[in-house]
């Protein structure tokens, strides 16, 4: 079923249950599927097949997402977070003649594009709908761009509907789920999470940015049963709300970078959860794989875990001594490709694509994946991987640390950026001593009180400066 059916589904069927709940307001079923109607009306008069949406309001984002869609146009997610300079360019570079948003003074200062008012009035049912082809563009997505320009991702309809309808059961997304997505809404996983709880008929409570007082406020209107989130806004959900918000969640559900071993026993310190699943995906390729994450686990940081239906895998480059090579995806959930204007063609093998990320295959549906950040890296000619360290750096309990290669005065270095307690230098320097070579021993470890984080949400140590607040203390090892 298409997002506009399912939506005029669930209005004809609860009309007045809450389907988006954000800090500006709240919408019902009909009420979202009133003003989307309307706005369709609009797009409908507009020659251009690309229109935008520049907002951080989730009510705002649900109406132009299935407005778009019953018009059939394509939706241009840009990001508020964006300088004004880049956002300038996007909008130029992907054809973008028009942008809306709920108010036109959050497109102030002045963009080069016709602005367009979210509507406040909604159409009476009958539901009307119009036929689309699946294949056809339905949004386009950008990489977050904080170390580089942004890449736009097109999605076809079908590609969205078929992974919304392959990965509910897994994600728990049902219509008893009110889920608390505290993050920015124009990413993808904010994105995603809010078409996947309106399509499956749950509700939807967004802040649109991760912001502490937002997250307490809509906790304390809608007692959420289901989280959707990164493991940065996680942790930081658990340090800084108070637990008898969260007495009430019983699904957490986690994508970006891989959950540590800490936070998962902290998860489950939450009285009601019954589950926690991890996801790996990009917006590239939306679902791969998914693993069940349980209290008293360990995990060294890479991703490990069991296909979606309907996904396989194949690897290219294939080291016959580690069993890792370069991860090819054949999905119904793939994305169609980059926008040309913005990145090179996806790398692809027939009906697969990759976007260079590296993995072990078990069996046919069980596979681990080398975080890109996990990845092999080679200092002087000498391989080194990163697991090495972090297993090192576990067994002086710190589970939570990012290998890096870093070029310091002209210099390349080895840091270890840890989130934990400070130790001793004579420690941490005995320990690698007499586990590795001294080649694999970092320059430097660098302690933090909390992972710096991307406009996305996830942890960023790529500019992290030297006045940042987040350091307590560098350490030179050598």
């Amino acid at each position: 079923m298409d997002f506009w059916h399912a939506l005029a589904g669930w209005a004809d069927r609860w009309p007045d249950k809450p389907a988006v709940i954000s800090p500006r307001g709240e919408l019902t079923y009909a009420q979202l599927a009133g003003r989307a109607q309307h706005l369709a009306g609009t797009l409908h008069q507009l020659a251009q097949q690309r229109v935008g949406i520049l907002t951080s309001d989730p009510t705002t984002m649900a109406v132009a997402f299935h407005g778009a869609a019953l018009a059939g146009k394509t939706l241009i997610v840009l990001d508020p977070a964006w300088p004004a300079a880049l956002l300038h360019s996007m909008i130029r570079t992907l054809n973008c003649s028009h942008v809306m948003a709920n108010d036109v003074l959050e497109l102030a200062p002045r963009i080069p594009a016709t602005t367009l008012r979210i509507p406040d009035t909604s159409d009476a049912g009958p539901w009307v709908a119009h036929q689309h082809p699946d294949d056809r563009e339905l949004l386009i997505i950008c990489t977050s761009g904080t170390t580089s320009r942004p890449k736009a991702i097109i999605r076809s309809a079908a590609s969205w509907q078929d992974s919304v309808a392959g990965g509910a059961c897994v994600l728990e997304a049902t219509e008893e789920a009110i889920t608390l997505s505290p993050g920015p809404i124009s990413h993808g996983l904010g994105l995603y999470s809010l078409v996947e709880s309106i399509h499956t008929g749950g509700t939807f409570a967004g802040t649109g940015r991760w912001s502490v007082q937002d997250t307490r406020s809509l906790l304390g209107r809608v007692r959420c049963n289901r989280i959707v989130s990164v493991p940065t806004i996680l942790d930081r959900l658990l340090a800084h709300v108070e637990a008898e918000l969260l007495s009430t969640i019983r699904w957490v559900v986690s994508g970006g970078e891989s959950l540590s071993a800490p936070l998962v026993a902290r998860l489950y310190g939450l009285p009601a959860l019954d589950s926690c699943v991890e996801y790996f995906g990009s917006s590239e390729h939306s679902l791969i794989a998914y693993s069940y994450r349980e209290p008293d686990e360990k995990n060294g940081g890479s991703f490990s875990g069991r296909l979606f239906p309907g996904v396989s895998i194949h690897l290219h480059d294939l080291d016959p001594d580690t069993g890792i090579g370069t991860v090819y995806v054949d999905s119904p959930f793939n994305a169609a490709g980059y926008d040309p204007q913005t990145a090179p063609p996806i790398a692809r093998c027939n009906n697969s694509t990759s976007i260079l990320d590296m993995a072990i295959q078990s069996t046919d549906q069980r596979i681990t994946f080398i975080r890109r950040d996990d990845g092999m890296l080679n200092l002087h000619g000498n391989n080194i991987h990163p697991s090495e360290l972090l297993d090192v750096l576990s067994k002086l309990n710190v589970h939570q640390a990012k290998i890096r290669l870093e070029s310091i005065e002209g210099e390349l270095r080895l840091v270890a950026y840890v989130r934990s307690p400070v130790l001793e230098r004579e420690i941490i320097q005995n320990a690698f001593a007499k586990q590795l070579p001294i080649f694999k021993m970092p320059h430097e470890v660098i302690f933090l009180e909390d992972w710096p984080q991307a406009f996305s949400g996830k942890t960023s140590v790529a500019h992290l400066a030297d006045d940042a607040p987040e350091i307590v203390k560098r350490i030179r090892l050598r």
